[in-house]
């Protein structure tokens, strides 16, 4: 292991074990993009397990938290302060009327390919990132997690460096009950086609657990 931190009391071991990937990913997307205290910040795909560990380590650190989320994660959102609207026709500007017109920064944590309008639809080039940068107005202020091939194409940033100094921080967070990384289903060894099919579903609702 590159490194390692106690389970703190009261946090599972599948849940300690969802932890530092989700984690790591949304606490260096936070740090590259700059986000300030009382600024606002559009997480896209606040759902998945980076986007709520990303909704999460923001509003810790005293940042505003406007999120696009499906119905399955969306009350959790709520229930820690963000402003949370669902995916689907018109999104966009239900995100404008929730934020004043004003987003200081967005994070695209949603899966490679998701669409800002209709997520039942193939979609178009780029995916959902034109849309958010029209939103914030650079592409400097912006940072994607899942679609680098886009980012690429339309100059956007984004963060591969892995780095796990802050394994400590993590688990201090969890057993606080601040760092919640949702663990949808287990499954033994023998199970994995069955768990490959939820996750290709792109609808697990948290994430998936290997139980050996």
């Amino acid at each position: 292991m590159p490194a390692w931190a106690r389970i703190p009391d009261g946090v599972t071991v599948e849940q300690a074990a969802a932890l530092p990937m989700a984690a790591e990913t949304a606490w260096r997307a936070l740090d590259g993009l700059g986000v300030q205290p009382g600024e606002l910040l559009l997480v896209h795909g606040a759902g998945t397990t980076v986007g709520e560990a990303a909704v999460r380590f923001a509003l810790h650190r005293g940042i505003r938290v406007t999120a696009t989320a499906g119905q399955t994660r969306a009350a959790a959102l709520e229930e820690i302060g963000a402003q949370v609207t669902a995916y689907g026709e018109g999104m966009a500007e239900r995100v404008r009327a929730l934020s004043g017109d004003r987003i200081d920064r967005a994070l695209d944590a949603a899966p490679t390919g998701g669409r800002i309008d209709r997520a039942d639809q193939p979609s178009p080039a780029g995916g959902s990132l034109p849309t958010l940068i029209e939103l914030t107005g650079d592409p400097d202020r912006f940072l994607t997690v899942s679609d680098f091939a886009a980012a690429a194409e339309l100059g956007v940033r984004t963060t591969t460096e892995i780095r796990y100094e802050q394994m400590d921080e993590f688990a201090r967070l969890a057993g606080e009950g601040i760092l919640v990384v949702p663990v949808a289903r287990t499954y033994t060894l023998d199970r994995i086609q069955e768990a490959a099919e939820l996750s290709r579903s792109r609808r697990p609702g948290g994430k998936l657990m290997l139980v050996l």
